[in-house]
């Protein structure tokens, strides 16, 4: 349905729904925005509305070691954790349209999703016996990046297979039977089209594995501390404008990430429709 005929479709009912629709996102963004004017306040205590303006938190954050090594630590845990995720859940992906068998299909697609099904707790209790029992990974972030990087696979495997489900299924064997070989195949022919939805499963894995609070607090090694984990224990210690500050540094930083990964796919589809206009003409 396009956009003229859902308006048509909609009728009178399209002021009142728009409405709705704009205070449904208020409802979204209030808290951010209260988190963000508290952060600001010149005072020692989290107050709204805020007394005065001051950025000295959002100083007192970036000037503070015990502030940027646990940003550090999640960037670098969660970095390590998408790449794996990405290829991994890629290569689910390409291997489940390559199976013909249904049962086995359908067994590959369960495998794949089932960690996002599973309580985060139960999950980070059964990695947390698994790095008991190997013990040479219980000193490094080794189980925490397989951790993160299990978790978040499934997003991208959906991501990617529902690209390829939609794909042209006749472009491989064409380019099989011209003669390319698998590796060109791959490059020049599967992963093109979908690399929008690579780039969407890898934003989205990055984000969950940077929140993800619960498996640090079961595979974190001793003397370390990750960002969420930091912000866990500050809000237990003292409810403290320093708190909101860092909400609000790591808010902006998701913002500009997909702010920067919707302009990039944007130009794709403005680049796509302009080469299928001319293609026409």
């Amino acid at each position: 349905m396009t956009d003229v005929s859902l308006r048509r479709a909609i009728g009178p009912f399209r002021s009142p729904l728009l409405i709705l629709a704009i205070l449904a996102s208020l409802l979204f963004f209030i808290p951010f925005f209260v988190v963000i004017a508290t952060s600001w306040t010149s005072g020692s205590f989290l107050l709204f509305p805020p007394t005065g303006f001051s950025l000295q938190w959002y100083e007192s954050v970036i000037g503070d070691k015990l502030w940027t090594d646990p940003f550090k630590l999640s960037l670098l845990v969660s970095l390590i954790s998408t790449v794996i995720a990405v290829v991994l859940g890629t290569l689910g992906a390409l291997a489940l349209r390559r199976i013909r068998s249904r049962t086995g299909a359908r067994l590959l697609r369960t495998m794949f999703i089932v960690p996002m099904a599973l309580p985060p707790v139960a999950y980070a209790v059964g990695l947390y016996s698994v790095n008991s029992t190997v013990r040479i990974f219980k000193p490094t972030l080794t189980a925490m990046i397989v951790g993160e990087a299990l978790l978040v696979m499934p997003y991208v495997f959906v991501l990617v297979s529902t690209a390829l489900g939609n794909s042209d299924p006749a472009l491989r064997p064409a380019a099989a039977t011209l003669g390319a070989s698998w590796p060109l195949i791959l490059w020049r022919v599967e992963l093109p089209p979908v690399l929008p939805n690579i780039l969407a499963g890898a934003v989205f894995a990055f984000s969950v594995a940077f929140d993800e609070v619960v498996l640090p607090v079961f595979l974190t090694p001793v003397g370390q501390v990750t960002l969420p984990l930091k912000m866990l224990t500050a809000s237990q210690e003292a409810f403290s404008p320093q708190l909101t500050a860092a909400s609000t540094l790591i808010s902006l930083l998701a913002l500009i990430v997909l702010g920067g990964v919707n302009l990039f796919s944007n130009r794709r589809a403005r680049r796509a429709r302009a080469s299928a206009k001319a293609k026409l003409a």
